[in-house]
């Protein structure tokens, strides 16, 4: 059997809650983590150049999107996020059957 690809199965408030607490740190490393080198960069950069204001947080999230909404737009090649593997069609075949199965056995007992 294949033990690349797993179901994750919440269980309860504590696994919902470490759900939610494992999304909020994704969203956190993948916008604010950014926007946080964002902002310390313009900051270094406003310093050497007369009248330019400076960042906060809010701010350098805010330019960390805008600069990867033109990289998406005008980049040609694909952006895709992908986690975990890509089933061929004899596995999920193979898992169907698997599930069939074990539900069968359930039923029985």
């Amino acid at each position: 059997m294949n033990k690349k690809g797993r179901i994750i199965e919440i269980r309860g408030f504590k696994g919902l809650f470490i759900a939610i607490f494992a999304g909020c740190c994704i969203i956190t490393g993948f916008t604010v983590f950014p926007g946080y080198i964002a902002m310390n960069a313009w900051n270094f950069i406003a310093k050497y150049i007369t009248d330019m204001p400076s960042m906060q947080l809010l701010h350098g999230v805010m330019l960390w999107i805008i600069m990867f909404l033109l990289w998406y737009a005008f980049s040609g090649k694909q952006f895709g996020l992908h986690i975990g593997y890509d089933p061929s069609d004899e596995r999920l075949q193979e898992l169907v059957e698997q599930i069939q199965r074990e539900k069968e056995e359930n039923e029985d007992n």
